[in-house]
């Protein structure tokens, strides 16, 4: 098995034009029917909100409704950054990455951080993705991302030289599960002691999937449509 920082099978894709990135997560069994369960409330939700709007629109001149549009844009933009609509996946995993990042004290730039040279090579000895069978497509912000790969290379790169080490060190069939040599369970001891100082993108994002969940489940009823105050002609 190998290992790789930024994630067991992680890809991303930057979008710089919209200022997202495309991100393959690998999750647990039953991470996608979870999600589809607990957006449903709120996907009721916005679709009254969007209701609401659009029976405004009838009666506004052309240079109205486009005022009213960029209104309810903004609006339920907002909701969803604050956490209190949750009616997309890609909304929805964002706002508990934001909680994962500045719990870990990660929400700020990195400036000694050279995104472009973290090495994508593999290391050894991840557990695969056999636990992970779910692939889980996102598009999260740009930003969010850099400060999770940043973090997680920030966090890591010791043990990560150290693993490049070991492996130079070592031949692979010392992690074999039947290898019962003394000098061979010591070299696969101290591998482990090695591997548990990197964390990966994955491990971060499952956490940021876990947060969202909870925050959804426990978010009390959806904010009340609120009035639209009146266009006036311009």
């Amino acid at each position: 098995m190998e290992h790789n920082f930024l994630e067991e099978n992680e890809n991303f894709e930057e979008e710089e034009d919209e200022g997202t990135a495309r991100v393959s997560v690998r999750t647990p069994l039953g991470t996608r029917l979870a999600l589809k369960s607990v957006l449903e409330r709120h996907q009721d939700w916005a679709q009254r909100f969007q209701a609401h709007y659009k029976a405004r629109l009838k009666s506004l001149k052309p240079a109205q409704r486009d005022h009213l549009l960029v209104e309810q844009h903004r609006e339920l933009h907002a909701l969803r950054r604050q956490g209190e609509l949750l009616d997309t996946r890609d909304a929805l995993v964002a706002f508990g990455l934001r909680q994962e990042v500045q719990a870990r004290g990660w929400d700020h730039p990195w400036p000694d951080v050279d995104l472009l040279r973290i090495p994508l090579g593999r290391l050894p000895g991840s557990t695969g993705t056999g636990s992970y069978p779910e692939a889980l497509p996102l598009r999260l912000p740009g930003v969010l991302v850099d400060q999770v790969s940043a973090g997680c290379w920030s966090t890591s790169k010791e043990s990560i030289h150290q693993l490049w080490q070991w492996r130079d060190d070592h031949a692979p069939g010392v992690l074999r599960p039947d290898a019962t040599r003394p000098e061979e369970k010591a070299a696969a001891a101290e591998y482990r002691r090695l591997a548990a100082g990197v964390v990966t993108t994955g491990e971060i994002y499952r956490a940021g999937i876990r947060r969202g969940l909870q925050a959804a489940l426990h978010l009390p009823t959806p904010p009340a449509v609120t009035a639209v105050a009146v266009v006036r002609d311009s």
